[in-house]
Protein backbone atom coordinates (compact mmCIF):
# COMPACT_ATOMS: atom_id res chain seq x y z
CA UNK A 1 0.00 0.00 0.00
CA UNK A 2 1.37 3.40 -0.94
CA UNK A 3 1.93 6.27 1.47
CA UNK A 4 -0.64 8.23 -0.48
CA UNK A 5 -3.28 5.59 0.24
CA UNK A 6 -2.48 5.70 3.94
CA UNK A 7 -2.66 9.48 4.06
CA UNK A 8 -6.14 9.80 2.58
CA UNK A 9 -8.82 11.29 4.77
CA UNK A 10 -11.45 8.77 5.76
CA UNK A 11 -15.10 9.53 4.93
CA UNK A 12 -16.90 10.63 8.09
CA UNK A 13 -19.85 8.34 7.38
CA UNK A 14 -17.83 5.12 7.57
CA UNK A 15 -18.40 3.21 10.80
CA UNK A 16 -15.11 1.42 11.37
CA UNK A 17 -15.27 -1.77 13.47
CA UNK A 18 -13.68 -1.95 16.90
CA UNK A 19 -13.33 -5.74 17.11
CA UNK A 20 -12.83 -8.67 14.79
CA UNK A 21 -14.77 -11.31 16.73
CA UNK A 22 -11.65 -13.26 17.69
CA UNK A 23 -10.59 -13.99 21.28
CA UNK A 24 -7.96 -11.74 22.82
CA UNK A 25 -5.55 -14.67 23.12
CA UNK A 26 -5.53 -18.32 22.11
CA UNK A 27 -4.48 -19.74 25.48
CA UNK A 28 -3.78 -18.50 28.99
CA UNK A 29 -0.07 -18.63 28.21
CA UNK A 30 -0.58 -16.43 25.14
CA UNK A 31 -2.63 -13.98 27.21
CA UNK A 32 -0.02 -13.82 29.98
CA UNK A 33 2.75 -13.08 27.48
CA UNK A 34 0.65 -10.49 25.65
CA UNK A 35 -0.30 -8.61 28.81
CA UNK A 36 3.24 -8.82 30.20
CA UNK A 37 4.83 -7.28 27.10
CA UNK A 38 2.19 -4.54 26.87
CA UNK A 39 2.59 -3.76 30.58
CA UNK A 40 6.40 -3.65 30.37
CA UNK A 41 6.39 -1.37 27.33
CA UNK A 42 3.84 1.01 28.84
CA UNK A 43 5.91 1.21 32.01
CA UNK A 44 9.11 1.84 30.02
CA UNK A 45 7.50 4.66 28.02
CA UNK A 46 5.40 6.08 30.85
CA UNK A 47 7.26 9.40 30.74
CA UNK A 48 6.98 9.78 26.96
CA UNK A 49 3.74 11.46 25.97
CA UNK A 50 4.33 10.66 22.29
CA UNK A 51 4.92 6.90 22.68
CA UNK A 52 1.75 4.87 22.23
CA UNK A 53 1.55 1.19 23.11
CA UNK A 54 -1.42 -0.62 21.57
CA UNK A 55 -2.53 -4.08 22.60
CA UNK A 56 -4.99 -6.25 20.68
CA UNK A 57 -6.36 -3.08 19.11
CA UNK A 58 -7.96 -3.19 15.68
CA UNK A 59 -5.79 -1.36 13.13
CA UNK A 60 -7.67 -0.12 10.07
CA UNK A 61 -5.44 0.56 7.08
CA UNK A 62 -7.86 1.40 4.25
CA UNK A 63 -10.20 4.38 4.73
CA UNK A 64 -12.37 3.16 1.86
CA UNK A 65 -12.86 -0.39 3.15
CA UNK A 66 -13.86 -0.89 6.77
CA UNK A 67 -13.22 -4.62 6.49
CA UNK A 68 -9.50 -4.21 5.88
CA UNK A 69 -7.93 -4.37 9.30
CA UNK A 70 -5.50 -6.31 11.46
CA UNK A 71 -5.25 -6.78 15.20
CA UNK A 72 -1.59 -6.85 16.30
CA UNK A 73 -1.01 -8.36 19.71
CA UNK A 74 1.27 -5.49 20.76
CA UNK A 75 2.56 -2.51 18.82
CA UNK A 76 4.45 0.68 19.58
CA UNK A 77 4.05 3.93 17.64
CA UNK A 78 5.98 7.15 18.18
CA UNK A 79 4.72 10.66 17.61
CA UNK A 80 1.28 9.53 18.76
CA UNK A 81 -0.45 10.84 21.90
CA UNK A 82 -1.45 8.32 24.56
CA UNK A 83 -4.90 9.82 25.01
CA UNK A 84 -7.76 9.84 24.46
CA UNK A 85 -8.35 6.06 24.58
CA UNK A 86 -8.96 4.62 21.12
CA UNK A 87 -11.66 2.25 19.95
CA UNK A 88 -9.50 1.47 16.93
CA UNK A 89 -6.26 2.65 15.36
CA UNK A 90 -6.49 4.19 11.87
CA UNK A 91 -3.21 4.42 10.03
CA UNK A 92 -4.23 7.40 7.91
CA UNK A 93 -4.98 9.41 11.07
CA UNK A 94 -2.08 8.17 13.22
CA UNK A 95 1.54 7.08 12.75
CA UNK A 96 2.71 3.75 11.40
CA UNK A 97 3.82 1.51 14.28
CA UNK A 98 7.57 1.32 14.71
CA UNK A 99 7.38 -2.21 16.11
CA UNK A 100 4.85 -5.03 16.19
CA UNK A 101 5.03 -8.19 18.30
CA UNK A 102 2.79 -11.18 17.67
CA UNK A 103 2.27 -14.01 20.16
CA UNK A 104 1.90 -16.63 17.48
CA UNK A 105 0.74 -20.25 17.26
CA UNK A 106 0.17 -23.02 14.74
CA UNK A 107 -3.37 -21.76 14.10
CA UNK A 108 -2.16 -18.23 13.27
CA UNK A 109 1.11 -19.11 11.56
CA UNK A 110 -0.11 -18.45 8.02
CA UNK A 111 -1.52 -15.04 8.91
CA UNK A 112 1.49 -14.09 11.04
CA UNK A 113 4.16 -15.25 8.58
CA UNK A 114 2.45 -14.36 5.31
CA UNK A 115 -0.38 -11.83 5.46
CA UNK A 116 0.76 -9.79 8.44
CA UNK A 117 4.41 -9.92 7.45
CA UNK A 118 3.55 -8.62 3.98
CA UNK A 119 1.23 -5.89 5.23
CA UNK A 120 3.53 -4.74 8.03
CA UNK A 121 6.32 -4.38 5.48
CA UNK A 122 4.00 -2.40 3.21
CA UNK A 123 3.01 -0.14 6.09
CA UNK A 124 6.67 0.47 6.92
CA UNK A 125 6.75 -1.20 10.34
CA UNK A 126 10.49 -1.15 11.03
CA UNK A 127 10.64 -4.20 13.32
CA UNK A 128 8.47 -7.29 13.55
CA UNK A 129 8.87 -9.75 16.44
CA UNK A 130 7.22 -13.16 16.73
CA UNK A 131 7.07 -15.44 19.75
CA UNK A 132 5.66 -18.96 19.82
CA UNK A 133 5.14 -19.77 23.54
CA UNK A 134 4.01 -23.36 22.90
CA UNK A 135 6.81 -24.12 20.43
CA UNK A 136 4.16 -25.26 17.97
CA UNK A 137 6.09 -24.41 14.81
CA UNK A 138 8.48 -21.48 15.17
CA UNK A 139 12.13 -22.44 15.61
CA UNK A 140 13.66 -20.68 17.38
CA UNK A 141 10.46 -19.74 19.20
CA UNK A 142 11.49 -16.07 19.50
CA UNK A 143 12.42 -14.24 16.31
CA UNK A 144 12.97 -10.62 15.38
CA UNK A 145 12.87 -9.10 11.91
CA UNK A 146 14.02 -5.68 10.75
CA UNK A 147 12.82 -3.92 7.59
CA UNK A 148 15.52 -3.19 5.04
CA UNK A 149 14.91 -2.26 1.43
CA UNK A 150 11.26 -3.21 1.79
CA UNK A 151 11.98 -6.72 3.13
CA UNK A 152 12.27 -8.16 6.62
CA UNK A 153 15.67 -9.49 7.57
CA UNK A 154 16.41 -11.58 10.69
CA UNK A 155 17.84 -9.73 13.69
CA UNK A 156 20.68 -11.77 15.18
CA UNK A 157 20.69 -12.58 18.88
CA UNK A 158 23.31 -10.80 20.97
CA UNK A 159 24.78 -11.32 24.44
CA UNK A 160 23.25 -8.91 26.92
CA UNK A 161 24.94 -7.23 29.88
CA UNK A 162 23.45 -9.86 32.20
CA UNK A 163 25.21 -12.60 30.24
CA UNK A 164 22.03 -13.90 28.61
CA UNK A 165 21.24 -13.84 24.90
CA UNK A 166 18.44 -11.76 23.49
CA UNK A 167 17.16 -10.00 20.38
CA UNK A 168 17.43 -6.25 20.64
CA UNK A 169 15.11 -3.67 19.13
CA UNK A 170 16.75 -0.56 17.71
CA UNK A 171 13.43 1.28 17.66
CA UNK A 172 12.66 0.69 21.36
CA UNK A 173 16.11 0.50 22.93
CA UNK A 174 14.97 -2.72 24.62
CA UNK A 175 15.66 -6.42 24.14
CA UNK A 176 13.45 -9.49 24.12
CA UNK A 177 14.81 -12.75 25.51
CA UNK A 178 13.71 -16.14 26.74
CA UNK A 179 14.04 -17.15 30.38
CA UNK A 180 13.34 -20.84 30.05
CA UNK A 181 9.87 -20.81 28.54
CA UNK A 182 9.11 -17.27 29.66
CA UNK A 183 9.29 -14.26 27.38
CA UNK A 184 11.17 -11.39 28.98
CA UNK A 185 11.55 -7.73 28.09
CA UNK A 186 15.00 -6.55 29.16
CA UNK A 187 16.35 -3.04 29.62
CA UNK A 188 19.96 -3.42 28.42
CA UNK A 189 21.01 -0.14 30.03
CA UNK A 190 19.97 -1.42 33.46
CA UNK A 191 20.77 -5.05 32.70
CA UNK A 192 17.42 -6.09 34.19
CA UNK A 193 14.20 -7.70 33.01
CA UNK A 194 10.92 -5.95 33.55
CA UNK A 195 8.89 -7.89 36.14
CA UNK A 196 5.65 -9.57 35.24
CA UNK A 197 2.48 -8.19 36.88
CA UNK A 198 2.57 -11.12 39.33
CA UNK A 199 6.24 -10.49 40.16
CA UNK A 200 5.53 -6.78 40.51
CA UNK A 201 2.69 -7.53 42.92
CA UNK A 202 4.97 -9.84 44.91
CA UNK A 203 7.60 -7.09 45.06
CA UNK A 204 4.98 -4.64 46.33
CA UNK A 205 3.93 -7.14 49.01
CA UNK A 206 7.57 -7.55 50.01
CA UNK A 207 8.03 -3.79 50.12
CA UNK A 208 4.93 -3.35 52.26
CA UNK A 209 6.16 -6.10 54.59
CA UNK A 210 9.61 -4.49 54.74
CA UNK A 211 8.14 -1.10 55.59
CA UNK A 212 5.85 -2.64 58.19
CA UNK A 213 8.76 -4.47 59.78
CA UNK A 214 10.75 -1.21 59.84
CA UNK A 215 7.81 0.61 61.41
CA UNK A 216 7.44 -2.18 63.98
CA UNK A 217 11.15 -1.97 64.83
CA UNK A 218 10.88 1.80 65.18
CA UNK A 219 7.81 1.46 67.43
CA UNK A 220 9.65 -1.10 69.57
CA UNK A 221 12.66 1.23 69.84
CA UNK A 222 10.40 4.14 70.80
CA UNK A 223 8.70 1.96 73.43
CA UNK A 224 12.11 0.88 74.82
CA UNK A 225 13.29 4.49 75.00
CA UNK A 226 10.08 5.58 76.70
CA UNK A 227 10.38 2.70 79.20
CA UNK A 228 14.03 3.58 79.87
CA UNK A 229 13.14 7.25 80.31
CA UNK A 230 10.34 6.32 82.71
CA UNK A 231 12.71 4.07 84.67
CA UNK A 232 15.32 6.82 84.77
CA UNK A 233 12.70 9.27 85.99
CA UNK A 234 11.73 6.86 88.77
CA UNK A 235 15.38 6.40 89.73
CA UNK A 236 15.95 10.16 89.77
CA UNK A 237 12.88 10.60 91.94
CA UNK A 238 14.08 7.87 94.31
CA UNK A 239 17.58 9.36 94.49
CA UNK A 240 16.09 12.76 95.14
CA UNK A 241 13.94 11.34 97.92
CA UNK A 242 16.90 9.57 99.52
CA UNK A 243 18.99 12.69 99.29
CA UNK A 244 16.23 14.71 100.93
CA UNK A 245 15.95 12.15 103.73
CA UNK A 246 19.71 12.29 104.22
CA UNK A 247 19.70 16.07 104.40
CA UNK A 248 16.87 15.93 106.91
CA UNK A 249 18.86 13.61 109.15
CA UNK A 250 21.93 15.84 108.93
CA UNK A 251 20.11 19.03 110.02
CA UNK A 252 20.78 20.03 113.65
CA UNK A 253 17.83 19.72 115.97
Amino acid sequence: MSDAALSRTAPAVVDYPTRDGRPVAETERHYDDLTYVAHALRWFFVARADAYVGSNLLVNYDPDDRRRHLSPDVFVAFGVPKSPPRDSYRLWEEKTPALVLEITSASTRTEDLVKKRRLYAQWGVREYFLYDPRRDYLQPPLQGLRLRDGRYRPIPATRLSNGMFGICSETLGLCFRLDGRKLRVCDPAAGKDFPTPAEEAALRVQEVARRQAAEDRYAEEVARRQAAEAENAELRALVGKLQEQQRSQERPE
